[in-house]
């Protein structure tokens, strides 16, 4: 009977993982990443600003593996770094490039968007100050409609974030925002944190030698306020993440919900990068099965809230002691697990 039941459950949890909207995700194909950086104003945030998407495009293209050609960036200006920056942070460049990656992405990619600036709420609608016209909530919503199955994650972390969230909410999308509301429009601290967890300083919380986005909203939440603290100062900004298409951001998102789950599956880095970048065939062969394992064990996180205690244990057990065995594997044979 209990051989029964299980070989149902796993029949089950199949069907559950096949209809659940993040199972595509769990499932992705190539990241590309597309970061934003807005007007700084003085040369203090020009150079802070920059310093954060320096931080963030070295690690996706270094640490995580990620081609050169999958991470954009726009700048303010060009000529602060050619290297990196391809082009001006318009309106009209950022849609540009929305549209013309919604001509190459594959069906089962997804696309991480990280704005970094001020912000502002005009007309009762959040904005981040770039050169020329601002963008909108509602150039991403527009922008969006070209992304029909692929994961979309937004990151602003930026003064009035709060504002895109609602508004940008929606299945199979994680949006961050630095502040609660489009209120909260003092200058933020929110970035330079979250550029050091994608950078991975500290932001592995399971040591699973991958950062997860809801890693890095944990990560930089807990460093902002605990800046706050030191320089004793009021905190006026307020991180959130919407995972769960509500248009509500939680401030205590986790992977028990309701916000968090889905921000739990996106993570950079571990064996899909580590296989990139090595030269050695056997190491390359290990590290991607490594990564298919945890993408078993990622999918299991996903609708962990589905199952009973003994149910959800009784799957992850073997995972983990297989992803275990994985890891010896690679040591023995000179890698890094």
């Amino acid at each position: 009977m209990r051989v029964a039941g299980f070989s149902r459950f796993v029949a089950c949890l199949a069907t559950v993982i096949a209809l659940s909207p993040f199972a595509v995700h769990a499932q992705s194909g190539r990241t590309h990443a597309v970061i934003v950086v807005g007007i700084g104003g003085t040369a203090e945030y020009r150079e802070s600003f920059h310093a954060e998407a320096a931080q963030i495009y070295t690690a996706l293209t270094t640490t995580h593996g990620l081609a050169k050609e999958d991470v954009i960036y726009l700048g303010e200006r060009v000529e602060t770094a050619p290297e990196m920056i391809s082009n001006t942070s318009t309106r009209a460049n950022v849609l540009q490039v929305l549209g013309e990656l919604s001509q190459t992405i594959g069906p089962t990619d997804r696309v991480l968007v990280v704005l970094i600036g001020h912000g502002t709420d005009q007309g009762g609608e959040a904005q981040l100050n770039v050169p020329g016209p601002d963008l909108t909530p509602s150039d991403f919503e527009l922008a969006a409609i070209a992304f029909p199955s692929q994961p979309l994650e937004l990151v602003h972390t930026g003064s009035a974030s709060g504002g895109w969230v609602e508004p940008l909410a929606g299945p199979n999308r994680v949006v961050i925002a630095a502040t609660r509301t489009a209120r909260e429009q003092n200058a933020t601290e929110f970035g330079q944190f979250f550029a050091q967890a994608i950078a991975g300083e500290g932001a592995d919380l399971d040591h699973d030698n991958r950062v997860s986005l809801l890693e890095a909203f944990l990560f930089a939440k807990q460093e902002t306020e605990r800046y706050y603290q030191e320089q004793n100062e009021m905190l006026t900004e307020h991180a959130v993440l919407d995972d769960n298409g509500d248009g509500e951001g939680s401030t205590d998102a986790s992977m028990e919900g309701p916000d968090g789950v889905l921000a739990s599956t996106f993570a950079l880095g571990g064996a899909a990068a580590a296989a990139r970048t090595t030269d050695d065939p056997v190491l390359a062969r290990l590290y991607e099965e490594r990564d298919a394992i945890q993408r078993q064990i990622d999918e299991l996180r996903v609708v962990r809230t589905a199952l009973t205690e003994d149910q959800y244990l009784e799957r992850m057990e073997p995972l983990l002691v297989e992803l275990a065995l994985k890891n010896r594997e690679i040591r023995e044979a000179g890698g890094g697990a």
